[in-house]
């Protein structure tokens, strides 16, 4: 292995900075040649007893990055750098034990290796013991330590303890209500790439929440969490190239867990109600859809109203309405019934069954819904 790739004499320092110098885990082209290279020289210095070698090749035994993934070696790795004090191998031997743990007393001694890089200043760690106290996991739910560690991993530079902040200041957690510094995390937390602090961001703007409401700065940060290029796309959703698209899109993004149907969802809004922007039913469908294909019920509700009643689109598409109404009630969502009592009473985009079209009016009857009681008169009186 050594002379193959001119491994040579060379020291576990040399070794490591071939290592980083030559390894690149996300370029698509890196070929599988090129990678081995890269890990041969972190496996030599490995061998050399580096243990910041150590670690790293620990990490990628544990992510899979370079190598096939291998719990234990990983494990193995990890706890030699850790007992060096390497720091980022504490925090990565803390997840790995956490992500196995299995019982309370095994999550708990995952913790020692969590404290330990604590003590070393480690920004997730910081974050992550920030977060237990703030969810009560672990740890009693305690907001003011909470505050504490997400303070101090904010001033680390963690992008997503800079949005908790930003919540806790919002919401008065452990801190003094304040929001204007609720806005300055979100910010400080969107500058430094986080989807949560843009789209807590992009929410305050469209509400007001803090700020002065602006619902063109609203619009640019919802754009910018689906990595929109024009935040005024409209596109023609008869074309059946684009309605094939919306469900892929999704997948070629990278986005932070639900921000992305909800940042969809709100430019859906935008757009159907003219705020920031011209209304424009055909993008507000577009953004719904969007949202819909990633399960957010509320999007569902929105586009499948639209595609029943042929808004944004050139005719009805009752089927589709259907399939995307279904999803929001079975989310609990009550107004879903409304439309879909109609469509099983009159047999549109669903087999014809009047008893259960009524009986969803008489439900949303009963919670007090007027539009219902005028859809039912006008079915039985028609």
């Amino acid at each position: 292995m050594s002379d193959d790739f001119d491994i040579g004499g060379k020291t576990a320092e040399d070794l490591l900075e071939l290592y980083f110098s030559s390894v690149d885990f996300n370029n698509d082209d890196f070929s599988q040649e090129e990678m081995d290279k890269s890990m041969s020289y972190l496996k030599a210095a490995a061998d050399k007893g580096s243990p910041e070698a150590w670690a790293e090749l620990g990490a990628c035994y544990f992510m899979g990055y370079g190598i096939k993934q291998d719990e234990i070696l990983a494990h193995d790795y990890l706890e030699k750098a850790a007992l060096k004090n390497v720091a980022n191998a504490q925090m990565n031997l803390y997840c790995l034990m956490r992500d196995k743990a299995q019982t309370d007393e095994e999550k708990k001694n995952s913790l020692y290796w969590l404290n330990q890089a604590v003590e070393n200043k480690v920004p997730s760690a910081l974050y992550e013991t920030g977060s237990l106290y703030y969810h009560g996991i672990v740890y009693e739910q305690d907001f003011k330590k909470a505050a504490k560690y997400m303070q101090l991993s904010a001033e680390a530079n963690c992008p997503e303890a800079m949005a908790t902040l930003g919540v806790m200041y919002q919401q008065g957690q452990g801190v003094d209500k304040d929001m204007s510094k609720a806005i300055e995390y979100f910010a400080k937390a969107a500058d430094e790439g986080s989807y949560s602090g843009l789209c807590n961001l992009a929410n305050a703007y469209m509400g007001g929440l803090g700020v002065e409401q602006d619902y063109s700065e609203a619009m640019a940060c919802f754009a910018a969490l689906v990595d929109l290029d024009e935040p005024f796309y409209s596109p023609d959703l008869n074309d059946p190239d684009v309605r094939a698209d919306i469900a892929l899109v999704f997948h070629q993004t990278n986005v932070y867990e639900m921000t992305y149907p909800m940042a969809h969802h709100n430019l859906g809004i935008m757009f159907q109600q003219g705020l920031g922007t011209d209304v424009d039913q055909s993008a507000a469908l577009y953004h719904f859809m969007l949202a819909s294909e990633n399960g957010y019920a509320p999007s569902c509700l929105q586009a499948g109203s639209m595609l029943y009643a042929g808004e944004g689109i050139d005719r009805a598409e009752p089927e589709k309405a259907f399939e995307y109404l279904s999803v929001a009630l079975d989310a609990g969502i009550p107004e879903a019934k409304l439309i879909l009592g109609i469509m099983y009473f009159c047999g549109e985009g669903v087999k014809e069954d009047k008893e259960k079209g009524i009986a969803f009016l008489d439900e949303l009857i009963a919670m007090g819904n007027v539009t219902a009681i005028k859809a039912k008169n006008d079915l039985l009186n028609n």
